[in-house]
């Protein structure tokens, strides 16, 4: 049975609406999930994860990855870094499909998943050597509050990363990317995917999400330094790093 969607349009959620929402839409999309990353974005979401996975400290032995997924952003850490690595997510359907794919990749022994909450991470002070989130924080409601559990899991001198998407600051750029999110991703998502509403979310989503400069200005009043925002794609993705001093 097809989930009944809000009568509401996704702005006027509440938090435990958005929450309950964006954890339904997950759920309906897992199946078809990484193949619409992958044509939607052109595998630039494979290119975006890369640079991501490059950016982490060489050194680094425990990575947590926030909003894992299907595990995509675990896998290309794990091929980039020798680092044991945990995955949490709260949508246990997605989290499934990355066990399977890093056992198929032989990753298994290097990353573990794990349901949990970003807003109450399950981790002591002070245990990782960077966290990554990609995709996901403009999903959850308290943004400050989810960069200040990353911020306080992470070992003074790591790095936590943020990969989001963002419009274009160039106008006939903006145009299109514009067009393109609201007209093609959603009737080619639902086409593809028979959910049409999580793919009129998505360009909902972005739109309402921070500009770079206020992710950075958040994850700096979240008490990390040396912020910095890297632009990907044209300015279609954009890459913020910051140390915990």
């Amino acid at each position: 049975m097809k989930a009944k969607p809000p009568e509401k349009s996704s702005g006027d959620w509440t938090d435990e609406e958005r929450v309950s929402a964006v954890r339904r839409m997950f759920r309906e999309i897992t199946p078809r999930y990484d193949l619409l990353n992958h044509i939607l974005s052109g595998c630039q979401d494979i290119y975006w994860r890369r640079v991501v996975a490059g950016r982490v400290p060489s050194e680094a032995e425990l990575i947590l990855d926030l909003a894992s997924g299907t595990g995509d952003m675990a896998l290309a850490l794990a091929r980039r870094t020798g680092a044991k690595i945990i995955g949490v997510d709260f949508v246990r359907e997605m989290l499934a499909v990355g066990v399977e794919k890093s056992m198929r990749r032989g990753c298994s022994g290097r990353i573990a998943y794990l349901t949990g909450d970003a807003l109450e991470l399950p981790f002591a002070d002070n245990i990782f050597d960077a966290v990554t989130i990609a995709f996901g924080l403009r999903n959850i409601p308290d943004k400050d509050r989810a960069l200040a559990e990353m911020s306080r899991v992470v070992k003074p001198g790591g790095r936590v990363f943020v990969l989001e998407m963002t419009f274009p600051r160039n106008r006939q750029a903006k145009r299109f990317f514009h067009w393109y999110f609201k007209q093609v991703i959603p009737r080619l998502g639902g086409l593809i995917s028979s959910r049409r509403q999580a793919y009129e979310y998505l360009p909902e989503s972005i739109a309402g999400f921070l500009t770079p400069a206020q992710l950075a200005d958040r994850m700096e009043r979240a008490g990390l330094t040396a912020v910095r925002a890297r632009s990907l794609s044209f300015g279609v993705t954009c890459l913020h790093e910051g140390t915990v001093p």
